[in-house]
């Protein structure tokens, strides 16, 4: 979580199809194919700060499973060190503008349970704990299922950090293959421009919007400057117009046009995904 955008959403209503089972030494939600496809890959779902407990992120991992006829991984990355829903509510608090005293009497408690919650999440998912759990989940998975098959990651917000480090490519797996084919994220948070953008090497989209108070209009320009002066058939940058930080993920089920945004990302993304899953078998 790195500013209080990373916390500002809505809750979504459905019933996840997958299955929670270990993989590779973490709890992970495990989304398949629909029944009779064939496995096209592995998409590897690495989430914002709500992580594996958030609905929005299993329902969203169902729908690449059924739309991309691939596998989805939602490891649990955090170690149960995520934010809970409850702090779509507590965040609604803080960042209502006051108009009376009573909505400032009510902010004073909200914005100690933000730090309370937001404090160990910044701790114990800082980069020096989590990168190795990121690394070595990629690893195993390389040396076991994914030995001949490809993989994509999926990275929102805390996840799409990770996202970009992968395809850095700077890490090969035992075998010598790239850890990861081909990624896609978006609203990522933590980047560093330009370095972070400069240092992707393998096929990357990126889907953010022109309002996010994390990423910043100017750095997610120069990114998309610099991703698709590369090679505009491997690197994308879509801006949304409008869009805020988490619309992909925790839009407003009750707002038209955060429903809009968050359908334009997920097709964004699978059909990427669908893209690279069919050169992946030239």
């Amino acid at each position: 979580m790195s500013c209080p955008q990373c916390a500002v959403g809505a809750l979504h209503t459905g019933t996840p199809e997958g299955c929670i089972e270990t993989v590779h030494g973490l709890p992970t939600y495990i989304a398949d194919p629909p029944a009779g496809q064939e496995q096209k890959g592995i998409i590897v779902f690495l989430p914002d700060a709500f992580g594996l407990q958030l609905v929005n992120n299993k329902l969203l991992a169902d729908k690449y499973a059924r739309r991309t006829n691939a596998r989805v991984y939602l490891p649990d990355f955090m170690n149960g060190h995520y934010l809970g829903a409850h702090m779509f509510d507590v965040m609604d608090v803080v960042l209502k503008k006051n108009g009376t005293w009573v909505d400032t009497f009510r902010k004073v408690p909200a914005v100690f349970q933000a730090i309370y919650n937001a404090v160990p999440f910044r701790f114990f998912n800082r980069a020096s704990v989590s990168k190795p759990k990121v690394l070595k989940f990629f690893h195993d998975l390389r040396a076991n299922e994914a030995a001949s098959q490809p993989v994509g990651a999926a990275g929102f917000c805390w996840g799409g950090k990770w996202v970009f480090m992968l395809c850095a490519d700077h890490e090969k797996a035992a075998n010598g293959k790239s850890l990861i084919d081909f990624g896609y994220t978006a609203h990522p948070s933590d980047l560093v421009m330009p370095q972070d953008a400069e240092a992707v090497k393998l096929p990357l989209s990126v889907c953010c919007g022109d309002n996010d108070a994390v990423f910043g209009l100017k750095k997610l320009q120069q990114c998309k400057e610099i991703l698709e002066a590369k090679d505009k058939d491997k690197f994308e940058v879509v801006i949304v117009p409008g869009a805020t930080h988490g619309f992909a993920v925790r839009g407003s089920p009750l707002e038209k046009n955060a429903i809009e945004n968050g359908r334009q990302a997920e097709q964004q993304a699978v059909d990427w995904y669908n893209k690279w899953f069919e050169k992946s078998k030239i």
